[in-house]
């Protein structure tokens, strides 16, 4: 009788006993993996930016209700379909990761306080913030000696 639930594990310990190769693979497909989800939060998180800089101010109810409630679909179906499909994670990642979101979430944080200081909405300056936002988690699966 297999187990369905966890073909990760048996593919894992099959890698385990082959040496070589396997575990590398195994490996690198984690780090792609990985990497997609980040990259996915990170412009999740980018995108709510912009939502907070030009359709909050609108002053409208619904729209600011539906802008919010699409965002927290989003980073919830993200973040589901990470947990159920995640087999591995490679060597590091869980600290590349946090240490990559602490600091998309500090550039969203100080993107909030800038928009109150300046009050200004110039596209030339948001949407290359956003792009910083995302940066750090977009690259995460990049870093190296993170441990």
């Amino acid at each position: 009788m297999t187990n369905e639930a966890h073909p990760n594990l048996h593919e894992q310990l099959e890698a385990a006993e082959a040496g070589g190769g396997g575990g590398a693979r195994i490996s690198r497909s984690a780090d792609l993996f990985g990497g997609r989800f980040a990259l996915m939060i990170g412009t999740l998180m980018a995108l709510y930016l912009l939502v907070v800089v030009y359709i909050y101010p609108q002053r409208s109810v619904w729209l600011s209700a539906v802008a919010t409630a699409a965002f927290v679909a989003g980073m919830v179906a993200t973040v589901r379909w990470h947990a159920v499909r995640r087999r591995a994670s490679s060597i590091g990642w869980s600290n590349r990761y946090s240490l990559a979101f602490a600091v998309t979430a500090g550039l969203f944080g100080a993107g909030i306080a800038l928009l109150e200081m300046t009050d200004n909405r110039a596209w030339w300056l948001w949407i290359p913030y956003a792009a910083l936002t995302a940066l750090p988690l977009a690259t995460s699966r990049l870093w190296r000696g993170t441990k």
